[in-house]
């Protein structure tokens, strides 16, 4: 009988041994899991960086010179840069933005220029510059990659979105129900997590050839796609406009 309950005992012992080992291992594995998974994320999630400028009159060529022989030839990690002018609904007297895109931990240059190369070329900036003007940044939650080439004219919308998740979901089922309509175009929706204009929370965009371009765009999508129009409306949830503005790429370095 003792024998039998030393026995008992021991089994008991030797299980819950296990059984803390077993949760040990398993603890470990899943944060070590965790762990990548956020990097794999993090490698994955796209994220943005821009400063709008007042070019000094007449500038805008010298400036793109400057772009052309700074990064032209220079390999970047991830994402890229890009030079783009402000058109419609620009603000304050700004004419261009400088933008820079990466993915998040896996940003920079693969080669990086020396200090006096990179103090050459922001000299170089200024000296076409009048003022600086906003700085802001965030990420890209949906992208439908376009031609840049094809499609340089961009319209953006600045939201107070309540459903940032809804918004994201009816945006890509328009994308993929409009029948051909947005082949070839840029459409993206994201956040602004620093320095949000006039208090809004994400962006919206479309790529066009130009203006007439998106004109045509945006009466093909209310009368011929009318239905999958109307359903991205009802299906993205509160979306209040705070502005809307008009961009032209004139320069993308990838």
């Amino acid at each position: 009988m003792q024998i039998a309950r030393k026995f008992a005992t021991i089994t008991f012992l030797l299980y819950h041994v296990n059984l803390t080992f077993k949760k040990t291992i398993m603890k470990k594995l899943l944060i070590a899991f965790l762990i990548s998974t956020t990097g794999f994320l993090n490698a994955q999630q796209m994220a943005f960086n821009f400063v709008e400028i007042t070019a000094k009159e007449n500038s805008q060529d010298k400036i793109a010179e400057l772009f052309d022989e700074f990064f032209g030839e220079r390999e970047r990690k991830s994402g890229g840069v890009f030079l783009e002018r402000l058109r419609h609904g620009r603000e304050d007297g700004r004419t261009h933005r400088i933008v820079f895109l990466w993915e998040l931990d896996n940003g920079g240059w693969v080669t990086m220029p020396s200090e006096a190369e990179g103090d050459a070329f922001w000299r170089g900036i200024r000296n076409h510059v009048e003022s600086w003007g906003s700085a802001r940044a965030g990420r890209i939650m949906n992208l439908h990659p376009g031609d840049t080439e094809k499609y340089p004219t961009i319209h953006i919308w600045d939201i107070k979105s309540g459903d940032p998740k809804a918004f994201a979901a009816a945006q890509v089922e328009l994308v993929n129900n409009s029948n051909g309509a947005f082949d070839g175009r840029t459409v993206a929706f994201g956040t602004y997590d620093v320095n949000k204009p006039n208090g809004a929370t994400h962006w919206a965009l479309v790529a066009g050839e130009d203006l007439n371009d998106h004109m045509s765009l945006y009466q093909e999508l209310q009368t011929t796609h009318s239905k999958a129009f109307y359903k991205y409306i009802e299906d993205r949830g509160e979306a209040v406009q705070i502005h809307d503005f008009i961009v032209e790429r004139l320069k993308t370095y990838q």
